[in-house]
């Protein structure tokens, strides 16, 4: 009964430091008021992701559902963009990430850019396309979600006016997705890939696997407990360390160099990480 009570109380304690989380250290530096927020013009993050590779531009808003407490100015307060976050709140990758300040704070920039400017938002980053030469893929929510159907409807405006790019995203949001892909709104050039966690997402994939455009990303949590869909195929860049069930990332391979998420026959990518 104590163990239960004190595991109990080590678990809530950890959900309301991950609930108000944020890098604090070093956070003093950045301001972001009314002024500049104004002068701020949202770009795609190039080539600074080693697990994606050099000629990926990325698009990053906040993680979680959380509310980030201790972030500067007219960002003091903002709450994550994820709504789903049941299966990979204590899995997701992007929270190692969040020790750096510059981490959270840059994703809040976008993430408070996409909630009250999304014209100067597609603007500024149709901008940066078109200057910017030899951008081969763009990746949509390195870190975050689409949150409603505008976002979503720029997403497919942009990679419309720039077919020569390959644009992809991972999303639980398939509510919203699927309304764009079931009446063809999608350009051919975007590849929506549907976040499986389990049956998470099971039935919604199901709906639209027949499209082109559409894979699935499953989660394999090393029990073979949780895999629905048949599958042998997996993402070459994490494997499994001996016996120990966690996977390691190969740094000489990345999302660039494989892209089974964005081409090729196969419908489902099976994942150790995610």
């Amino acid at each position: 009964m104590l163990k239960k009570l004190i595991k109990k109380s080590v678990k809530s304690l950890f959900d309301e430091a991950k609930r108000i989380f944020t890098a604090t250290d070093g956070i003093g530096k950045f301001r972001f008021g009314k002024r500049e927020a104004k002068k701020f013009k949202p770009r795609f993050a190039l080539g600074g992701n080693m697990k994606l590779g050099k000629g990926v531009a990325t698009w990053s808003t906040l993680m979680g559902d959380y509310t980030f407490v201790n972030l500067p100015g007219v960002l003091k307060g903002i709450k994550g963009t994820c709504q789903n976050c049941d299966g990979c709140r204590t899995s997701c990758y992007v929270r190692h990430s969040y020790f750096r300040p510059s981490a959270p704070f840059g994703h809040a920039r976008n993430t408070y850019a996409m909630r009250t400017d999304l014209d100067r938002v597609e603007q500024s980053l149709a901008e940066q396309l078109r200057r910017s030469r030899g951008i081969p893929l763009v990746r949509l929510n390195q870190s975050g979600e689409i949150e409603n159907d505008e976002q979503m409807a720029m997403w497919c405006r942009l990679a419309s006016g720039f077919p020569q790019i390959k644009f992809y995203i991972y999303t639980k949001m398939y509510n919203i997705v699927e309304k764009f892909l079931l009446n063809d709104l999608v350009p051919e050039n975007f590849t929506v890939l549907y976040s499986v966690w389990g049956k998470f997402g099971l039935d919604e994939f199901n709906r639209v696997k027949h499209l082109p455009n559409v894979k699935a990303f499953e989660f394999d949590d090393g029990t073979g407990e949780n895999m629905f869909l048949a599958t042998k195929i997996y993402c070459p860049a994490y494997k499994v360390v001996g016996k120990t069930g966690k996977a390691k990332m190969d740094h000489s391979i990345t999302c660039e160099t494989c892209g089974l998420c964005f081409k090729g026959r196969a419908k489902v990518i099976a994942c150790h990480d995610h």
